[in-house]
């Protein structure tokens, strides 16, 4: 019974790559709303499931948003994976270091986020919590 329940989990973590394609959707009711994709890699020979995502987006360690997202994506076997992200935070929360973040948008120059916290993945009932820590320069 052992050799088998232990034939249907993770051997290896999956890992976490990259968070890309982070592009700005727009500013409404002075709300900033971002899009983008985490990309992970699955080096086991068993498929799964991904359980959450539980990510905080910070600004010069500034919390910007908190990312919570329950729906499930099926984990291919061997394989890359992408999720898709989605990210709203307050106007009004780049106040902080006002300056800094002003000149930063109006010149054109990128403000780093630190995307930060952890994914949950499952098979066949066993969850493995996957951390995330990953910094992205973004234009606004």
């Amino acid at each position: 019974m052992f050799i088998l329940l232990s034939s249907c989990t993770f051997e290896e973590n999956v890992k976490f790559e990259q968070i890309r394609n982070v592009k700005l959707v727009g500013v409404k009711d002075g709300m900033v709303n971002l899009t983008a994709e985490a990309d992970f890699y699955n080096p086991n020979n068993i498929s799964g499931k991904l359980k959450s995502i539980d990510l905080e987006v910070l600004l010069k360690d500034n919390s910007l948003a908190r990312i919570t997202q329950v729906k499930h994506f099926k984990i291919e076997k061997n394989a890359d994976f992408s999720i898709p992200i989605n990210v709203s935070f307050a106007m009004k929360d780049l106040q902080k270091n006002f300056l800094d973040n002003l000149l930063a948008i109006v010149s054109g120059n990128k403000l780093t986020l630190h995307f930060k916290g952890e994914i949950k993945v499952s098979t066949w009932g066993f969850t493995q919590t996957v951390p995330v820590s990953y910094y992205e320069e973004v234009r606004l």
